[in-house]
């Protein structure tokens, strides 16, 4: 198996391979908006013949509340039990314990979100490719847990971030462990619980953020997505940006940049 310091380097190799490269801007300051300067049915079956058909009821509805599922399928055999220690069924994860914030909440694995220490001009990021693969360097280098999983939370106008990252039924939780969002249809619902401004090592950074992509995961259509942000002719054009500092629909969203400015990336583990 190759350690942490092996992927980084392949993960490095492939960003070079690829033609993905560090671009320092030529582009002059930009305006406030592109700061990137650091700061801190349930059914039972019927009871067996002599059996009590209340007790049998009462244990069928105990199994029911346990599991969140129904206790027993519609073919007579046991669904997955959330807290028995065992991952089945659309499981993520089962702890055995209904312990909150240990990183297991009611059977589905919390995921990690970071907004990227490191700055990209939007039309050198090496497209979505280039994109997942700085965050997954990032991660690694912060050892964070299954780094190979992380994507970036991007678009272009044939690939919605919706389609390119896992709809989690678990939370989305900073690098520092609090939450922002219960689940996917909260982080996409309008309003997340604390602002994306985590970096990987757990370093603030309030700046602006290349997403392309608006509040519901679609693309942010209006302007050229800096070139599906792998163009050195994007640099005179435009991609869509969101605010990391903000926990409103401008996380996401928030105005459209010049492709030459520095900005970051939102990074999702999957």
């Amino acid at each position: 198996m190759c350690s942490i310091a092996c992927a980084i380097e392949r993960n490095d190799q492939s960003i070079t391979e690829q033609g993905v490269t560090y671009w320092p801007s030529n582009m002059g300051d930009t305006s406030a908006l592109f700061d990137t300067s650091t700061s801190t049915g349930n059914g039972t079956s019927g009871a067996a013949p002599g059996t009590d058909q209340e007790s049998a009821s009462g244990a069928s509805m105990a199994g029911s509340e346990v599991s969140g599922t129904d206790a027993v399928s519609s073919t007579g055999a046991p669904g997955p039990v959330c807290g028995d220690g065992v991952v089945e069924g659309d499981e993520t994860c089962d702890d055995g314990n209904a312990t909150p914030g240990d990183g297991c909440q009611e059977c589905a694995k919390d995921s990690i979100v970071f907004v990227t220490s490191e700055v990209y001009q939007g039309f050198a990021l090496g497209g979505l490719y280039g994109a997942d693969q700085r965050c997954q360097s990032l991660a690694a280098k912060a050892d964070l847990p299954r780094f190979l999983t992380f994507r970036a939370w991007l678009s272009t106008p044939t690939m919605p971030a919706a389609d390119r990252l896992i709809h989690s039924p678990g939370r989305y939780v900073l690098v520092n462990g609090l939450a922002v969002a219960q689940n996917w249809d909260a982080l996409t619902s309008g309003s997340i619980k604390n602002a994306i401004v985590v970096d990987e090592s757990s370093q603030t950074r309030e700046s602006g953020v290349w997403t392309g992509t608006l509040l519901n995961g679609q693309p942010a259509l209006g302007s050229e997505f800096c070139k599906d942000w792998d163009d050195d002719s994007g640099l005179l054009k435009f991609g869509g940006t969101g605010l990391s500092m903000n926990t409103d629909s401008a996380w996401s969203f928030f105005d459209q940049g010049p492709c030459g400015s520095e900005l970051r990336l939102y990074c999702i583990e999957q």
